[in-house]
């Protein structure tokens, strides 16, 4: 690891920690779910700026601030969730796994921030966290939703996960393909290596999912993240 890559790791967790404890505190003493996400998007702020990543938004004007939406990303850096906090103009939940929310500090603070935790392989508990989430968009709230479900160690676009759409159905609202570029070269999967670098943030023209079925919801929304992406769609490695 170089020094500049060292130091970028010790800048993003000691930020992390130290914000996720101030905005806790903060929250004992005085619940605002508003300051906690203007906390949320200086954090992304201030990783990008001290680690040196710069990023670009393109197709921002398909989003309006006054409705909510089911937001779906491909997925191949932690670098993903800093990069959609600076570029989107709302400060949306994450629908994320249940291991994150069991890690000490860091889970609490996700749960203040209106995130929702989705606990894979045990169905009741999913189903439990999707009607969580439908309700919270209902009310006003804009989920991100990482549909291929983990980091992608390919440059390209795997299967989606099918929670995500019932959850858009669910909710009736649109969901949005949003294409990101440069994550994995700024810290692929499974590597501490932090590097500075440039990202881009393609948001695409939501997808409306009235009268549409599930599988062409999927189809559409696919074809739409790879080539917001320019990622290719994985190849069938199921052997069949």
């Amino acid at each position: 690891m170089t020094p500049r890559a060292a130091f970028n790791f010790c800048w993003t967790m000691g930020l992390t920690g130290t914000l996720s404890v101030w905005g806790l505190a903060r929250q004992a003493a005085r619940p605002d779910p508003q300051a906690f996400a203007r906390l949320e998007r200086t954090w992304a702020r201030w990783v990008a700026a001290g680690d040196g990543i710069v990023v670009e938004t393109v197709g921002g004007a398909h989003l309006d601030l006054g409705r909510p939406y089911v937001l779906m990303a491909n997925h191949q850096s932690h670098v993903d969730i800093v990069a959609l906090f600076n570029a989107l103009p709302m400060v949306p939940g994450f629908l994320a796994k249940a291991e994150l929310g069991r890690i000490p500090v860091f889970g609490r603070a996700m749960a203040a921030g209106g995130h929702v935790f989705v606990e894979r392989g045990e169905h009741a508990r999913a189903v439990a966290a999707i009607d969580d989430a439908a309700r919270r968009i209902r009310e006003g709230a804009t989920i991100v939703i990482f549909p291929e479900g983990t980091r992608s160690r390919r440059r390209e676009v795997m299967p989606f996960k099918k929670g995500g759409f019932h959850l858009a159905m669910l909710a009736g609202v649109p969901i949005v393909p949003v294409g990101l570029r440069g994550t994995a070269d700024i810290l692929p999967k499974h590597d501490l290596a932090l590097v500075p670098g440039r990202c881009e943030v393609h948001v695409g023209a939501p997808i409306d999912p009235t009268g549409r079925s599930l599988d062409e919801l999927v189809a559409m929304t696919h074809a739409a993240i790879c080539e917001l992406s320019a990622l290719p769609a994985a190849p069938d490695r199921s052997g069949a």
